[in-house]
C-alpha cells in the first residue's frame, strides 16, 4: 500500500499519524510534480485532493476519515479503533466533533491569513464557531494521555493535526493559546505531544508550514 501525502496537510497528517503510531505497512509518497490537478494524479484520485491510499490490488481510497477507518478495520489488532463499542463510539464522536466544529471554521481562516486582505467580520465569525467547537470537544475528550482510553486511536489521529492549526491561527490572528480556556484540552495536548509518533507528525507539519511560508 502507499499513501499520497504532503507534510502540511492536516488530512494527510491524520493518516500518517495512524501509520506511524501503529507501524502499518504503508509507503508514504509525495503527489506527482504536476500537482493534485495533474492528469497523472487525477488518474489516481479523481477528487484531486490529499490524501489517497492505494491498495495492493490498485483500489484507491480517498478522504482521510475513510482511510483511517479502513486501516482500523484492515489491522484490527492495531487498536486504532478501540475494542469496546462504547470506546469506539467515543473515538468516532471526538473525530467528528473535531472535524465538523473545529476544522470547518478553521478552514475559513485560511483565506484570511493575509492581514491586508482580511475580512474582520468573517474572522470574528470563524473564531466564534471555532471556540464553540473547542467547548464541545472539551466535554467529550478523555482525561488521560490519549483522547480515548490508554492508547492512540482514530480520535487522536483527527485531533492532533487540527490542534496544530489552532496554534497557528491563535498566533496569526493574535488570539493567543486557543486551548487555554479548556482545561481538559490543555491537559490532553500537553500529554499527547509526548508520544513519539505525534511528535513526528507535528515536526513534519511544522516543516511544511515553514516551506509554505517560503513559497
Amino acid at each position: 500500500m502507499k499513501l499520497y501525502s504532503a507534510g502540511l496537510s492536516p488530512f494527510a497528517a491524520r493518516v500518517r499519524l495512524a501509520i506511524y503510531a501503529k507501524s502499518l505497512p504503508v509507503d508514504i509518497v509525495a503527489p506527482p510534480s504536476g500537482g493534485l490537478k495533474s492528469p497523472e494524479y487525477l488518474a489516481v484520485n479523481p477528487i484531486g485532493k490529499l490524501p489517497a491510499l492505494v491498495l495492493a490490488d490498485g483500489m484507491v481510497i480517498p478522504e482521510s476519515d475513510t482511510i483511517v477507518e479502513y486501516l482500523a478495520d484492515a489491522f484490527p489488532a492495531s487498536g486504532l479503533k478501540p475494542a469496546s463499542a462504547e470506546d469506539a463510539a467515543s473515538a468516532r464522536l471526538l473525530a467528528r466533533v473535531a472535524e465538523l466544529y473545529i476544522m470547518t471554521p478553521g478552514g475559513a481562516l485560511f483565506s484570511q491569513m493575509n492581514p491586508a486582505a482580511r475580512n474582520a467580520e468573517a474572522v470574528d465569525a470563524a473564531f466564534v464557531s471555532l471556540e464553540k467547537g473547542l467547548e464541545y470537544l472539551n466535554l467529550f475528550v478523555g482525561e488521560g494521555a490519549y483522547a480515548v482510553g490508554d492508547s492512540l486511536s482514530l480520535a487522536d489521529c483527527a485531533i492532533v493535526p487540527i490542534f496544530f492549526f489552532t496554534g497557528v491561527f491563535g498566533q496569526a490572528f493574535g488570539k493567543g493559546d486557543l486551548l487555554a480556556r479548556h482545561n481538559k484540552l490543555t491537559a490532553y495536548w500537553s500529554k499527547v505531544q509526548a508520544d513519539p509518533s505525534v511528535a513526528k507528525v507535528l515536526s513534519e507539519m511544522q516543516e511544511g508550514l515553514a516551506n509554505f511560508g517560503r513559497n
